[in-house]
């Protein structure tokens, strides 16, 4: 029996409860406790003519003490701004270890009640007490301008199988256009890169999107990651589905793939940091020069990958469970940093895992996103 079944019964039964004598009561409490599985006592209970059933529903539930107050959000919403909004499931894992980092460099001041509500909030939480200044802050998405390409497609292997997680190095690649709406003439793309294992990341601008342009911003990608690529992903288009980028792989020993036509949750990884590593920074408008490409690539390059890959919280999916045939149940891991993800990674050497942490060390967030948010300025005051 549904919930909203045992409120019509118990409308029904009720003004017959009240007034029937000792026996004819208790009959209708075992009659109406076999229909609904309630406790006697609870049935009891809800039956008085003292009991407001209906309460909740027309005025509401009484409002609970707020346990965190101002001065604990406003801690919150400035560690929420600086790592670009993210949700609670991934804001609370990172909450305490970025306000310390903060505090490192004495960006932010914390007493000991405010250390223990960053570690004991919620995500739920976290999710509601932010709730209004999301709605505030929400940003529109656009479309991108990706085109199939034709050439070699039967001899670059489709991946029709889930990545294998558990191991470091394989890359999903897309470009992003700038082209502010407007396709024609030359303009600036942004190659977006995304290993699966930890979720770092890595962007290069180039202009246009000639094959040897593509080509060269991958090696530099490849040369920036602190892990060895053993494979890179695409789409069907045609600044990867070309023989510049087969002789590449071929020569470097890196296993080359394609997603399928039309199927763009193939390269969900990349498609996703698309708008958080990319527009969201760089917005919808036209960069078609020069010095516009070097101001991109010198934000990319510097303060945005650190602050992106030290910084920004990643979760990663564990499992799928369909639900009536409709509803999609997703189960994710705890929230970590690609920088963390790679620290906890038996594959990554101790060499290199301590220069990470000695990179991690030395980076104020608050001055990154600082550095940051004048460079954008300064490149969007280019735009036409």
């Amino acid at each position: 029996m549904t919930n909203m079944s045992k409120k019509e019964l118990l409308d029904e039964v009720k003004p017959r409860y009240l007034k029937a004598g000792k026996n004819e009561k208790s009959q209708i409490l075992d009659e109406f406790c076999s229909n609904t599985s309630y406790n006697r006592k609870y049935a009891i209970h809800i039956l008085q003519a003292r009991c407001d059933y209906h309460r909740v529903k027309r005025e509401g539930r009484k409002k609970r003490k707020k346990t965190y107050g101002s001065a604990t959000l406003s801690v919150i919403i400035k560690i929420w701004e600086f790592l670009e909004y993210p949700c609670g499931l991934r804001l609370k894992p990172v909450l305490s270890s970025t306000a310390e980092a903060l505090e490192r460099f004495e960006e932010i001041q914390l007493d000991e009640k405010i250390k223990n509500d960053l570690q004991k909030i919620s995500p739920r939480t976290l999710d509601r007490r932010l709730k209004r200044e999301r709605q505030i802050r929400r940003l529109n998405r656009n479309r991108g301008t990706t085109r199939h390409g034709s050439l070699l497609k039967s001899s670059i292997p489709v991946r029709i199988t889930n990545w294998d997680t558990r191991k470091v190095g394989f890359m999903e690649m897309d470009t992003v256009a700038h082209n502010g709406g407007d396709p024609s003439g030359e303009h600036i793309y942004s190659l977006d890169g995304v290993e699966i294992y930890s979720g770092w990341s890595e962007q290069i601008a180039v202009m246009g999107r000639s094959e040897e342009g593509v080509v060269g911003a991958i090696d530099q990608v490849d040369d920036a990651v602190p892990f060895k690529t053993l494979g890179f992903d695409s789409d069907g288009g045609s600044e990867f589905i070309n023989w510049h980028l087969v002789r590449y792989c071929d020569k470097n020993k890196v296993l080359f793939t394609r997603s399928r036509p039309d199927r763009k949750n193939d390269n969900a990884y990349v498609e996703q940091k698309n708008y958080t590593h990319i527009r969201q920074w760089l917005g919808y408008g036209r960069y078609d020069t020069m010095e516009q490409l070097n101001l991109i690539n010198d934000l990319y390059r510097n303060e945005l990958r650190l602050f992106n890959n030290f910084f920004r919280p990643v979760m990663k999916i564990l499992s799928k469970e369909k639900i009536n045939n409709s509803v999609c149940h997703k189960k994710y891991d705890l929230a970590k940093t690609p920088y963390q993800r790679l620290m906890d990674c038996p594959q990554i050497t101790d060499v290199k895992k301590k220069e990470l942490q000695t990179i991690y060390l030395s980076l104020n967030p608050a001055d990154l996103k600082r550095k940051i948010d004048q460079k954008i300025k300064k490149i969007r005051q280019r735009t036409k």
